[in-house]
């Protein structure tokens, strides 16, 4: 990439006067006003992001102004994946190669810090205006690596998807995980943030026999419709032997799989139960 330092402190491009830098308290605010130049929603749950930690957070400067954003975390429970968030470049920016300079360097941090995998969600949200306003930032996903790997339709709101990338930043090792003999307890259920109507069931770990059953999720579904819901979602590691039975009795249908999420050969699969068909 031509760039000189360590991504821990500042990161310089040889034939610019690009850099890269961990956000500071005093980038929020250009931070929050680039995202919402996008999607005022994203702005707003950024801004708690923020305020709550910037650990992770990243921005893109050019002749010391912040003209980008991007970050990641350590999802928990998994061996090293992370997820990307807040990935965003100024409009006047667009199509110049400076975001995918900005996520390579991301990549880079995440390889210093022994990253095994990374995802990446965006939406193909179509203005009626402007058109599909993220078409350039899921192409750079693509050009650094990125390979398309979820997509789940009407997802945010009708109409509009959420597409998850994924990257291996390391050679996978290939095992034979065993099952889990373990049953899944539902503990919660809200809103999914960011979307119309779309819930989203938590769950926990549960000895065998301990579990819920489908009259449980049945009650769930009851209740959702009855706020007005349109989908539920759930996701479970692939090696829970009880998932496949108790979704397809409560009607859930599997709509994709994340690979490698928890670890390698142990993948994120994704259920989904449209409430309003």
């Amino acid at each position: 990439m031509g760039n000189e330092q360590g991504i821990n402190g500042m990161s310089t491009h040889a034939n610019s006067n690009l850099g890269f830098r961990p956000m500071r308290s005093a980038d929020m605010l250009r931070a929050l006003q680039i995202i919402s130049e996008y999607d005022e929603d994203d702005a707003y749950d950024a801004r708690e992001t923020y305020e709550e930690s910037i650990e992770g957070q990243f921005v893109l400067t050019e002749q010391e102004k912040v003209i980008g954003v991007v970050g990641a975390k350590l999802i928990e429970n998994t061996d090293r994946a992370y997820g990307m968030s807040w990935t965003y470049l100024q409009k006047s920016d667009r199509r110049t190669g400076k975001g995918t300079l900005m996520l390579e360097w991301m990549l880079e941090w995440l390889k210093e810090h022994e990253a095994r995998k990374v995802f990446v969600q965006a939406s193909d949200y179509h203005d009626p205006t402007i058109g599909d306003i993220y078409f350039d930032a899921r192409e750079a996903y693509k050009r650094v690596g990125f390979m398309q790997e979820l997509r789940q339709p009407d997802f945010y709101a009708p109409g509009e998807a959420m597409i998850v990338y994924g990257l291996h930043l390391e050679t996978k090792q290939f095992a034979a995980p065993e099952e889990q003999e373990a049953d899944i307890l539902i503990t919660d259920v809200d809103e999914i943030p960011e979307t119309n109507d779309a819930f989203w069931v938590a769950w926990e770990v549960a000895d065998p026999g301990q579990g819920s059953k489908p009259i449980d999720l049945e009650k769930v579904v009851r209740e959702v419709r009855s706020w007005g819901g349109r989908a539920i979602y759930m996701a479970f590691p692939s090696d829970l032997s009880c998932v496949a039975p108790l979704m397809s009795a409560a009607r859930f249908r599997m709509a994709g799989r994340l690979l490698d999420y928890y670890e390698d050969d142990v993948d994120e699969v994704h259920y989904r139960l449209d409430v309003l068909s």
